[in-house]
């Protein structure tokens, strides 16, 4: 079997947040669906905005992510990372509801991470012990789009990756 090196413990919660904003109707799928592809956009992008998604988000309230990974503790199968999640929105209520609402559904440790865990969509590849809020920024202009406000969320991570008995991931 060939390991998938392209598992990433942050898509996994991204798939998660999309669909709990979804269930909750924070954001509606609908504003995102794109003539051209077919399909909804998911407005949870990675820090390397394509050019080509502009044409989908102009306007709209949408979120960047990146991580960053962090040292490993005694235990070296639990892996650590922090997740920069940054909200960007013209409706600075928009904003504030979202940055709640993720401190609420990430604010338990260890429960988040059960719900993370129980969640179906979630890997199997994956198990995660604690989610953290770790950071929130206040709501300020933006200095990456003009006309948005913007603010930070950061998440601190704690999961392992399913191994093989040598401790290499599967």
């Amino acid at each position: 079997m060939t390991t998938d090196y392209k598992l990433d413990a942050t898509l996994e919660i991204r798939k998660y947040l999309w669909d709990q904003i979804l269930t909750i109707g924070i954001l509606d799928e609908n504003d995102y669906y794109s003539d051209n592809i077919g399909e909804a956009i998911v407005p949870i992008i990675p820090v390397q905005q394509s050019p080509e998604l502009n044409q989908f988000l102009s306007g709209k309230s949408h979120i960047v992510y990146d991580k960053i990974g962090m040292s490993y503790e005694d235990n070296w199968a639990i892996c650590c990372e922090q997740v920069l999640f940054t909200i960007y929105s013209t409706d600075v209520s928009e904003i504030n509801q979202i940055r709640n609402f993720m401190t609420d559904l990430f604010r338990r440790m260890d429960g988040s991470a059960r719900d993370v865990n129980l969640w179906s969509e979630v890997s199997d590849k994956f198990k995660f012990y604690s989610i953290f809020i770790s950071d929130i920024s206040p709501t300020g202009p933006s200095e990456e789009l003009q006309g948005f406000l913007s603010a930070d969320v950061v998440l601190e991570i704690k999961y392992s990756r399913i191994s093989d008995t040598n401790g290499r991931f599967i």
